[in-house]
């Protein structure tokens, strides 16, 4: 199972005075969602090539992943991290090219064969509503530079990596955070350092949480709100997908009741 190798990074002007304790402690408990999505070198190395999320949705699983993801590696071969090695990723996505998405149900064979993983159940996945409300949100994924191919290993170190920051936008197709990799802060040493770059943690989740009084006092309850998809250096910020749009490709895919 990925590991937060590092403490989450928030930014320095954070909206609102959350407890860093206690949203890094929330989303700890949810890391078991992120998984890798490899493919490998001539050499039969593990590649990083993004990152997904597994959820639950009325009794299957789902991955999650930014489309891009899938379309730039159409040629190879894809892998995800199974029990002790690299395995092969049999099955094909639905995807919605508009928001940058795809999605694949997996057989009762492939879940467990992701048993490292613990898919997000349903409770934790927002609706619109909750969405909406988020005005503080933490992205999370594999970069690149944190799982770099290691000499004849057939798997990758499994670094995971979280960010948080003030949500920009929800609307029902997107979700924007602010995201400024230069200025942030270790929440273990309170230090300002320099996030590692998000490449990689493209398909990554996207966990947001409400400024209210139960926030204010350190009571963090996160939901998924979106799968990443984008960081724009210039503007300082990361996008991705609603949650809702993964869920409109469930429910059309695969005629899947919602949780409402």
């Amino acid at each position: 199972m990925a590991t937060l190798s590092t403490p989450v990074f928030m930014a320095i002007k954070l909206g609102g005075e959350v407890v860093r304790t206690e949203m890094r402690n929330a989303i700890d408990q949810l890391v078991g969602c992120a998984t890798p999505i490899c493919d490998a070198t001539a050499r039969g190395e593990a590649e990083l090539v993004g990152s997904a999320v597994l959820i639950n949705v009325s009794g299957e699983t789902f991955l999650c992943t930014a489309n891009h993801v899938i379309e730039h590696n159409v040629s190879s071969t894809l892998y995800f991290d199974g029990p002790s090695q690299l395995e092969i990723l049999h099955g094909d996505f639905l995807i919605s090219a508009e928001h940058d998405i795809a999605v694949m149900k997996l057989s009762e064979a492939q879940a467990i064969g992701f048993g490292k993983y613990s898919p997000l159940q349903e409770y934790f996945i927002g609706n619109s509503v909750q969405t909406e409300a988020s005005k503080i949100a933490e992205f999370l994924g594999f970069p690149c530079s944190k799982n770099r191919i290691a000499h004849n290993a057939n798997k990758i170190k499994g670094l995971l990596q979280s960010n948080a920051d003030k949500v920009i936008e929800t609307t029902s197709s997107r979700v924007r955070i602010y995201f400024d990799k230069k200025r942030n802060i270790n929440t273990k040493t309170r230090q300002v350092v320099q996030a590692p770059d998000p490449f990689g943690m493209s398909g990554g989740a996207m966990f947001g949480v409400p400024l209210n009084c139960d926030t204010i006092e350190g009571v963090v309850k996160p939901k998924l709100i979106g799968i990443s998809t984008h960081d724009i250096p210039s503007k300082k910020e990361v996008y991705g997908a609603s949650i809702a749009v993964v869920l409109k490709i469930i429910r059309d895919g695969w005629q899947v009741s919602l949780p409402d």
